[in-house]
Parts: structure tokens; sequence; C-alpha cells
């Protein structure tokens, strides 16, 4: 008997393996043929689902975004539920730089000045990103860890700045540069009464942000 076409699951398949053929190989050395010969599938059952790599691409972008997300959210209500709102944040940021995430930052970096991918990385900060952290400032508040009248000013300013303006890669600049602006973004959110960005956590961007353009270098 033939198996029913389920094309929900042809679609996760394909951004699943795509996924793994982007973060081996690289947006550019990954060709459609590259994606075809790995799914064993036609070019037409998979151009019924993305007219282009880059459709692709995308996709498994938004499905990294959103499996992070679900897991920060499942964070946030259990193993860090004991913390203030204050210390949450710190810890997310913090957590947000381990080693784990450098092979998906690497993936990004092939794209990194595509203004699609840039537009897209600013719209997810401002829609999704912001919000949750609206909602951890708002619960800080309430617990007195944090002291502000702006939560939606202060979260959505501190992802763009952080994940972007603060990103050597989109904003080039050398290394004492790029700490000059996070101890400005430090600056900023302290005095707007967002104490949330630590030495500890500049000196972890540094790190990480080092690591990376060693990676692409």
């Amino acid at each position: 008997m033939q198996k029913k076409y389920n094309p929900e699951q042809t679609l996760q398949k394909i951004i699943t393996v795509s996924a793994a053929l982007f973060l081996e190989k690289g947006y550019d050395k990954t060709s459609m043929q590259d994606i075809v010969n790995a799914l064993g599938m036609s070019k037409g059952a998979i151009f019924h689902h993305f007219n282009s790599k880059e459709a692709i691409f995308d996709a498994v972008m938004l499905k990294i975004a959103e499996e992070q997300m679900e897991m920060l959210k499942n964070k946030l209500a259990n193993e860090m539920a004991h913390l203030t709102a204050k210390e949450k944040l710190v810890s997310i940021t913090s957590t947000s730089l381990s080693e784990d995430e450098n092979e998906v930052v690497r993936m990004m970096l092939t794209r990194i000045h595509d203004p699609k991918l840039i537009m897209g990385m600013v719209k997810f900060n401002h829609d999704i990103s912001a919000l949750l952290v609206a909602d951890i400032i708002r619960e800080g508040i309430e617990d007195g860890s944090i002291q502000t009248d702006y939560p939606d000013e202060c979260a959505q300013v501190l992802m763009l700045l952080f994940n972007l303006w603060c990103d050597p890669l989109i904003f080039e600049c050398d290394m004492p540069t790029y700490r000059r602006r996070l101890e400005y973004v430090q600056h900023l959110m302290k005095a707007s009464g967002v104490d949330v960005v630590s030495d500890l956590l500049i000196e972890q961007n540094i790190k990480f942000t080092e690591n990376i353009y060693e990676v692409t270098q």
C-alpha cells in the first residue's frame, strides 16, 4: 500500500536536511542540487514548498529561532523560576553566548551582510525577543530588582543595540571600538534602571566574538 503523502512532514524534512548541509558546508557552498541529493527527492517536490535556496535558508533560521525561544521559555518557567527578573536576564544573555551556539552563528555568517537577513533579525528582535524581555522587565519592576517606567522601550533598545549595533560583523569595527559599544550599552541600560549588562557579560561577548572572527578568517 502506497504511503500517504504528508506535506508537513516533507516540509520539515527539507528544513532539517538543509540545515545540516548549511552547517556543514556553509550557505554559499551548498547548492540546490546538494539539497536534492541529500533528500532523495525531485527538484519539483522541493520547489513545491520553497522557490529558492534563500527561502529554504530563511525557513531554517526561523525554525532555529522558534526552537531556541521555546527552550528559553521552558528554562524561565522551570530552572530559573526561583531567580529575580534581573538575575533571569543576566543568565539568559550569558547562556546565549555558549560555545554550543557557534555552529548556528557560523551558518548565519555566510549571509550576514544580506539586507534581507539583517531586516529579518531586526524584526525577530523587535517582534519576538523584545516582547519576552519586556515581560521579564515588568516582572522585575514587580519584584523590585529592576526600576524603569519604560519596560517595552528598554527591551527594544537592548535587543537592537546588543544584537545589531554591537555586532562588529554588521557594523564593522575593531575590538577596542566593540568594547566601547558594549560598555555604552551597559551604561545606557544602567541609567535606564535595567542594570543587566554585567562586566562578565561584556568579557563573554568579546571572547565569543574573537572566536567567531577566528572561524571566519
